[in-house]
């Protein structure tokens, strides 16, 4: 069982995560808090804690490439998934994993996910933490896209609280871990993509600045995104915005 400590308050789950992972725990922990005033999003933006809502970080030392480190972005969303997929009813209809690192429902933003890492003095492993934002009682509101909260979809939500979805949630995190682990990575990308958000769209990226358009393809072994363009060439995306537009006809 993993370490658990939680707080009133806290500038960051990620950052005292990050720290505690410096010293080299023997076991997997986490660290969660009731309200984040300066939580860290990827590329530095503004984690908003209201709250209510699970604000959660894992901290692990790990025997891991740190090439395959990007994968552990889309395990943790396959875990995230599978575990609310008894809370939310329309889950194989609605719920999706956008890429690299959301959980969208219909469209909205439930759920992110952020991967880091620490260097340690043994070579071979790496100290991750493995940051994940859910809106489990309020969503907050942006200018750019949309968001959704557990409560809002799920009924059977408004009897939990984060810190029972924590212990739920690190049952589903050990087990997919563990299945990452032991599977070739192949299987874990494919599952990933039977979830995906925009398998059924038109996807435009700009890469170096020419912009492709096709259709999602899958993941390479080292989580970047691929697409088959329109002109039947196979694209890999490791960066940048990516545009869903309309549905493919069936």
């Amino acid at each position: 069982m993993a370490k658990i400590e939680i707080f009133d308050t806290l500038p960051s789950t990620q950052s005292l995560a990050l720290a505690r992972v410096r010293l080299g725990p023997s076991e997997a922990g986490w660290i969660m808090a009731r309200e984040q005033t300066k939580g860290i999003g990827r590329h530095g933006k503004t984690w908003i804690g209201t709250k209510g809502n699970f604000m959660a970080s894992r901290y692990e030392v790990m025997a891991v490439d740190v090439r395959s480190v990007p994968q552990l972005s889309f395990v943790t969303a396959l875990a995230v998934y599978e575990m609310l997929r008894p809370l939310v009813p329309d889950t194989d209809q609605f719920m999706r994993i956008k890429w690299p690192n959301d959980i969208l429902h219909r469209g909205r933003k439930l759920c992110g996910i952020l991967v880091q890492t620490e260097t340690l003095p043994d070579p071979e492993k790496l100290g991750v933490v493995i940051g994940i934002g859910l809106n489990m009682a309020a969503a907050p509101i942006f200018d750019d896209y949309l968001t959704c909260s557990l409560r809002d979809i799920s009924a059977q939500a408004k009897g939990l609280n984060a810190e029972a979805m924590l212990h739920k949630l690190n049952g589903h995190l050990d087990g997919v871990l563990n299945l990452w682990r032991e599977k070739a990575w192949s299987d874990m990308a494919a599952a990933w993509l039977k979830r995906a958000y925009g398998r059924d769209r038109t996807l435009s990226v700009e890469n170096d600045g020419v912009t492709i358009s096709g259709r999602l393809k899958g993941l390479d072994d080292f989580g970047a995104l691929q697409i088959t363009g329109d002109d039947g060439k196979l694209y890999t995306i490791t960066g940048g915005d990516v545009i869903y537009g309309d549905k493919i006809p069936v």
